[in-house]
């Protein structure tokens, strides 16, 4: 009987260790998915720069190989996303129109964003169970990550006033997120003993107060080249807690 006792407890174990890897590979897929997103649309309103075309191939590249390892681990809908994101892969690609500049066909971009809310929403469902420092500090990357892929992809827009379908708005709501985000930087200074990081942290809050409004509520359309910059300061700051 006690040998029976220690076996279910030895499979208890391995299998919340493979959920935490799971949830830490689905952080990272929503992470390298939203950078590749930023630098994809970051293209279209650079006029076709090729530096952040490097971007967003190498950040392309990481979300699929960390996607192959929450497949692997059996994480939640890893097959369906799996299958969206290889049917998506190739398809993302900007062409040059005499009219409206870099674009892409709009059925991509619709598919871009929802593939985004699906993955983005799965990590807010399980927000709860990142407790520890270490998850809480990638969770508030993501956070960071997803709004700012967000804002990108409306101000890309040659119509910015086109409107979000609600099933996205309501799985990647910038304005919930963003109050998220921000309770979090909270957290993350209350857990820290450290005044070098309480400091760091509180620098992290002043630079995205900077960009907040333009991010959030879409009204920095002129602002691109700033906000692409501030979130990645932000984000190495917060990485290197």
């Amino acid at each position: 009987m006690k040998c029976i006792r220690s076996i279910c407890m030895f499979i208890f174990g391995v299998c919340l260790l493979s959920n935490v890897h799971a949830n830490e590979a689905l952080l990272n897929h929503v992470k390298a998915t939203s950078q590749a997103m930023s630098a994809f649309y970051m293209q279209s309103l650079s006029e076709g720069n090729e530096k952040y075309l490097l971007e967003f191939e190498k950040y392309k590249r990481k979300s699929f190989e960390i996607l192959k390892q929450y497949e692997s681990e059996k994480g939640e809908r890893s097959q369906e996303f799996m299958s969206r994101w290889k049917k998506l892969n190739d398809r993302l690609v900007l062409t040059l129109d005499k009219e409206y500049g870099w674009e892409v066909d709009g059925s991509v971009r619709q598919e871009f964003r929802s593939y985004l809310s699906d993955i983005f929403q799965l990590v807010d469902k399980q927000k709860n169970q990142y407790t520890s420092k270490e998850e809480k500090q990638l969770l508030s990357v993501v956070q960071l990550e997803a709004i700012s892929a967000r804002f990108f992809d409306i101000s890309s827009l040659f119509n910015v006033k086109v409107s979000i379908f609600a099933s996205d708005k309501n799985k990647l709501n910038p304005e919930v997120i963003n109050t998220d985000f921000k309770n979090n930087l909270d957290v993350l200074a209350d857990m820290s003993a450290n005044d070098v990081t309480k400091r760091k942290l509180a620098s992290v809050k002043s630079k995205w107060e900077f960009v907040e409004n333009s991010v959030v509520n879409y009204e920095g359309h002129g602002a691109y080249f700033v906000v692409y910059a501030t979130k990645n300061k932000i984000q190495r700051s917060l990485v290197s807690l």
